[in-house]
């Protein structure tokens, strides 16, 4: 009989077990994954984020770069306006020092000096001396013949009289000419100036060496990708282009009304600027590629847009740093949460199982109580008639079943949930019955309790039930780290004020990141430490006026210390 039902008992273990490993299983094929459960925000954060970055910086450097820009290429072409300017007064000045220089020699000398050919030669060889900037020079009556000459050209005995620039001399008194051929064959212009010398007037004209006049006018474009030039008011050259046209051919820029000050005008690759010269009726051209005006601006382009992509990188970069930190932050929290959901589970389970394990401890209770009561109406009707191992059998259940009564009586009473009660706790006492309740797990995993209780240690007024839970969760604990074969520590020990209870326990010690985070709810050590359990235990003695604490043993495990004031403070449970 005792055969069959140790059989039916280990029968309905497995299949207990089985279905504990079933359920188990449901549980975790059916949890969530962890990864990738925030990767999708990840993806929405760091594509907001990162624009977001990027608006302001779009728009706040894209402003700036439109302000400077703009502001840069108008001052480039103020600046630009002002050296035309300054290019058109070097012009005229030139041109008017030449026509000062005849003057000055047609006062200083009558027809008669100036036709002595010996004469005119030193005159003009002291002017070339000075100042070469004529070609040739000569003297014209009012007739129009040409009386003296200089140059390299057969032009003496040559008459005038039609030619368009000795009327408007004779008639005006001064004269810049348009270029021309004349009689030379050559493009050309000339300065004229008339002299009266009483009845007798003559004309003194000289001829502009043309490269050096090119010169002067091609100065402001030397070190430029650009032209300059002057046409006349039918858009013909007046001097030598760079490139597209020569002297006397038709230029392709629009010869507008006479106007003061300077036009811009941008079209194109280039920017042309036009001005009238005050001296002659010439249009004075600058025209310059955009490439070389702004240069500067390409420069600042450049800088800025290799700024920004530098920024946006760094942008990206950091975004996707931090965002991916944070992520892994939270996915290893929401680990721990889940960790710390299976605890609880397991926690209400068990909690839930200890509602029931009442009932059934009642039951198995009143079931050694009929068998107590059984024993004694079996050995009441045996009486002196039964044998001697009859009365054996009859008072071994007896005994039994008051101990198994008596144990359960303890238990119960033991883990019964009672209202916070601040009385007289024997600390030593609780400990030993904690201890003896894990006799039978401690025998099973063959393992030793090294218990040492101080002495003089006195009754503490505190709550007896909230102790009891702290011992508890640091020896279930302790066994739990420890293992099969290995020891674990008990000891009291009395301070001015408080009790201290150490347990320890032989497993690894803790690493230095792992003993500022053993009390965290969320984190779990690699020894397998309960973190719920001790946090929870933590604030219990925080709430009692205590504390609670852990420190590497000097030899191996971990050593919590379990500090119990003697006297409970009011102000401890408010807090």
């Amino acid at each position: 009989m005792f055969h069959v039902i140790n059989k039916f008992t280990k029968s309905s273990l497995q299949n207990r077990k089985i279905q504990a490993m079933s359920d188990r299983s449901f549980f975790t094929l059916s949890a969530p994954r962890d990864f990738p459960y925030y990767r999708k925000v990840w993806k929405r954060v760091v594509a907001i984020l990162t624009l977001s970055a990027f608006l302001p910086l779009l728009v706040i450097g894209g402003g700036m770069y439109f302000y400077m820009a703009g502001s840069l290429k108008t001052k480039t072409i103020d600046a630009l306006q002002a050296e035309v300017v300054s290019h058109k007064r070097s012009i005229d000045l030139f041109l008017s020092e030449r026509i000062m220089d005849l003057k000055f020699i047609s006062q200083n000398n009558n027809l008669a000096q100036m036709v002595s050919q010996d004469r005119f030669d030193r005159i003009f060889t002291a002017l070339q001396q000075e100042k070469p900037y004529f070609e040739d020079m000569g003297i014209i009556g009012s007739d129009g013949n040409h009386l003296a000459y200089i140059g390299p050209y057969d032009l003496k005995g040559k008459n005038y009289r039609e030619t368009r620039w000795f009327k408007i001399a004779m008639s005006d008194g001064v004269y810049v000419s348009d270029v021309f051929t004349g009689f030379r064959n050559q493009p050309h212009f000339i300065i004229a100036v008339k002299r009266r010398q009483g009845e007798v007037t003559w004309i003194l004209r000289a001829t502009v060496v043309s490269g050096l006049f090119d010169n002067i006018v091609t100065r402001v474009a030397q070190h430029r990708d650009g032209d300059a030039y002057l046409i006349n008011s039918q858009g013909v050259f007046q001097t030598n282009p760079r490139k597209g046209g020569g002297l006397m051919m038709i230029s392709q820029v629009p010869v507008p009304q006479r106007f003061e000050g300077v036009q811009v005008d941008e079209k194109g690759s280039a920017v042309t600027l036009t001005t009238w010269l005050e001296a002659v009726p010439w249009l004075s051209v600058v025209s310059i590629q955009k490439k070389d005006i702004f240069k500067e601006l390409h420069k600042v382009r450049t800088t800025g847009l290799f700024v920004a992509l530098l920024g946006g990188f760094i942008i990206v970069l950091t975004v996707l740093f931090t965002t991916d930190s944070l992520v892994m932050m939270l996915e290893d929290k929401r680990k721990n949460l889940r960790r710390l959901d299976n605890r609880l589970r397991t926690t209400a389970s068990f909690a839930s199982s200890m509602e029931l394990s009442k009932g059934v401890f009642s039951d198995l209770n009143d079931i050694l109580s009929n068998i107590h009561v059984t024993a004694i109406l079996v050995n009441e009707e045996v009486g002196h008639a039964s044998v001697s191992e009859t009365c054996f059998i009859t008072n071994q259940i007896l005994t039994e079943s008051i101990r198994g009564r008596n144990l359960i009586d303890s238990f119960l009473k033991f883990v019964g949930t009672e209202d916070p009660v601040i009385m007289e706790v024997d600390v030593h006492l609780i400990l030993d019955r904690i201890l003896g309740f894990l006799k039978a797990s401690l025998i099973e995993k063959n393992m030793s309790v090294v218990a040492h209780w101080g002495e003089g240690c006195p009754a503490v007024r505190s709550d007896g039930t909230a102790l009891r839970q702290v011992f508890q969760d640091l020896l279930l604990n302790a066994v739990a780290v420890t293992g099969a074969n290995g020891a674990i520590g008990v000891s009291t020990s009395v301070t001015a004020s408080s009790v201290v209870v150490s347990v320890s326990d032989a497993g690894l010690p803790l690493q230095e990141a792992e003993v500022s985070q053993l009390f965290d709810p969320h984190y779990s050590t690699g020894r397998g430490d309960s973190s719920l359990g001790l946090s929870i235990s933590q604030r219990i003695m925080e709430r009692l006026g205590g504390s609670l604490t852990a420190k590497n043993g000097e030899e191996q495990g971990v050593v919590f210390e379990i500090e119990i004031p003697k006297e409970f403070m009011k102000e401890s449970l408010k807090a």
